[in-house]
């Protein structure tokens, strides 16, 4: 039977591979290997590097189309986490069902449908804890080497594997020296790996631009944006109710110590990744650690995981339901269709979150760049100056592929292109909104103001393109709280008026 379960997944996985590029570092990935030699490619890209993940995807896209990167590894992954559980729990019926509850968590699910350097990364920390688990030293050598390869990220990734250990004591008999050997392992091969970047940096990019950017980056968070950040990326990740159940079993089945140290290096090591805010979505820096939370929660739940799973599969099911087609009303395509009908030689504002994905034969001026600072001047000089109404939003009500972006989180009404509503006239050209001077007309007292558009029923209270559309425990979130989705929104204008694209609510 679970042989079944198992291929009808992958055939889900399959059907609903997007086959455009959805998300960012995907188009910049592609642009390098699709421009570059094998050897080239081992050094390009930006900060941090991947010099391993870069030339895997160089050979692959030879052969398969992008996001099929993304599933293969994915299957690769679902074949291992398998084995891992027949492993653990060996003596157990039913040892397949964490294996199934981690491939129907909805941040891997993504990661293995949508190509990003975390599809290659979790594949190999799972091949990594297989080795651990089998006591192949040399294997489980060169399975962390080319784990940072892929991502430095797996400098947290990787001392959670021997977490295993403490946290599965009476299921996986693992001798103490033997932890302590590949641990030994471990620090060695995360040691060449520094001096394999280290060679690369030095000695041929010779650029180190970017190197601390994302160091400094957690210190700009706050402590209270911090726990935010680090709470959505899990609950999207993993399901509302899974921190709670989770947090309910420790407490009743936690006794050591030990254990619970365990149990907070882990909550640890996930906040290092579950913290950081910026990109697309951002959960695939903690989507290791569905690997232990799966086998955890099947330990303490046995048979009854299966109620998980059946709460998990409207969330993936819904996600899968806006790829399975490549849909002409996917937003970044809609999007891009009023942007063909602006007149050319002209100029286009734009978020940059949005920088990807936009094409436009004329001049682009970016926000948070300084570049509308020159909206004057170009005015001045005759030209003409329009907003896609996806810009207007951005980035808090922000659309990558069809899913929200990671930084869409409820500051309605007060994104960045507010500032342009006290200063400038808005008018309609077709989708997009074309703006004007002022004039000496005096300014409207109401300037500025948002006017946001929402859902007329129920199922329109959460957006549908929310990652956890499907998510019970956000439904009875909303209904409790009085949350309603802003479908968009926009400002007033200098004029105190505001115009709009008939828009269909969705």
């Amino acid at each position: 039977m679970q042989i079944i379960i198992f291929a009808l997944i992958i055939i889900a996985e399959f059907l609903t591979t997007p086959k455009v590029l959805l998300f960012y570092d995907q188009i910049e990935y592609l642009k390098i290997v699709s421009t570059h030699s094998f050897l080239q490619v081992f050094t390009l890209g930006h900060f941090p590097i991947h010099p391993i993940f870069l030339p895997t995807f160089w050979m692959t896209s030879r052969i398969v189309v992008p996001n099929y990167t993304a599933f293969i590894f994915g299957v690769i992954s679902a074949i291992l986490m398998f084995k891992i559980c027949a492993k653990i729990f060996s003596k157990e019926k039913y040892f397949w069902i964490p294996a199934l509850l981690f491939l129907l968590f909805p941040g891997v699910w993504l990661i293995n449908t949508n190509l990003m350097i975390q599809s290659v990364l979790l594949t190999f920390y799972l091949l990594a804890i297989y080795f651990f688990i089998k006591r192949k030293a040399f294997a489980f050598l060169l399975t962390l080497f080319l784990m940072m390869g892929v991502h430095v990220d797996a400098l947290y990734w990787i001392p959670t594997i021997f977490l295993i250990p403490i946290l599965l004591k009476k299921e996986l008999k693992i001798d103490k020296k033997i932890t302590i050997r590949f641990a030994k392992l471990a620090f060695l091969s995360v040691a060449l790996s520094v001096l394999f970047y280290a060679f690369i940096y030095v000695f041929i990019r010779k650029d180190f631009g970017g190197s601390t950017e994302q160091i400094f980056a957690y210190s700009s968070f706050g402590f209270l944006r911090i726990i935010r950040n680090i709470w959505v990326a899990f609950i999207n990740s993993f399901g509302s109710v899974t921190p709670f159940i989770l947090l309910f079993l420790l407490i009743k089945n936690v006794r050591s110590k030990i254990e619970w140290v365990a149990w907070f290096v882990f909550a640890l090591l996930m906040s290092v990744g579950g913290a950081y805010w910026e990109g697309d979505l951002m959960m695939r820096r903690i989507v290791f650690a569905g690997v232990i939370l799966s086998i955890a929660l099947y330990k303490y739940l046995k048979e009854k995981s299966v109620f998980l799973i059946l709460f998990l599969l409207p969330i993936v099911g819904l996600n899968a339901l806006l790829y399975y087609k490549n849909s002409p009303d996917m937003p970044l395509i809609v999007m891009q269709k009023s942007i063909d009908k602006l007149p050319k030689g002209q100029v286009l504002l734009a978020s940059h979150y949005y920088y990807p994905f936009i094409k436009y034969d004329g001049k682009i001026l970016w926000f948070e760049s300084g570049d509308i600072n020159q909206i004057d001047g170009l005015l001045n000089d005759g030209k003409r100056i329009f907003i896609t109404r996806e810009s207007i939003a951005a980035p808090y009500l922000l659309v990558v592929g069809n899913n929200y972006h990671i930084t869409s989180l409820s500051k309605v009404g007060n994104s960045e292109s507010r500032v342009l509503f006290d200063k400038y006239m808005f008018d309609l050209y077709g989708d997009s909104l074309e703006i004007k001077r002022m004039g000496d007309g005096k300014i409207s007292e109401s300037a500025g103001e948002p006017v946001v558009f929402y859902g007329k029923t129920f199922l329109q209270r959460l957006s549908r393109m929310r990652i956890n559309y499907g998510d019970g425990g956000v439904w009875i979130w909303s209904i409790v709280s009085g949350h309603k989705d802003a479908v968009y929104w926009t400002y007033k204008d200098a004029r105190g008026a505001w115009v709009w694209p008939e828009i269909s609510i969705q």
